[in-house]
């Protein structure tokens, strides 16, 4: 009996688990996805700089990511779906991150000698 039982429950279990893994049907692309995350790396960067309350810059970061995502045309459902489904495969996520440091280091790059400048002319 047991043994029918767990023949009968094995597909269900295969099923359940196949699921998991495959793509969800409102999986934003890899690219689009890059680009959010750029803009929610700013962003966050931008509210923990600008606001010093925690619960002032949670608020804030609420509404940014709110204006992120409809900026970029995705609801709040196909974000969490896509991330979720990167951070389940993390060679994705790790390519994501990847361009995402990039784009962040060349930003850095291209303003470090800009705030040496003006800090010197300010002097």
């Amino acid at each position: 009996m047991k043994k029918q039982l767990c023949l009968l429950l094995l597909p269900l279990v295969v099923f359940a688990c196949s699921q998991d893994s495959g793509k969800p049907a409102d999986l934003i692309p890899e690219e689009k996805m890059t680009r959010i995350m750029l803009d929610i790396h700013l962003t966050e960067a931008a509210v923990g700089r600008t606001h010093r309350d925690v619960d002032t810059s949670r608020v804030a970061y609420r509404e940014a990511h709110k204006l992120i995502l409809k900026r970029h045309a995705v609801s709040d459902s196909a974000f969490k779906h896509s991330y979720d489904y990167y951070l389940a495969h993390p060679e994705k996520m790790d390519k994501i991150y990847e361009v995402v440091l990039d784009s962040l280091s060349i930003r850095e790059a291209k303003l470090t000698p800009k705030l040496a400048q003006d800090s010197v002319t300010a002097i």
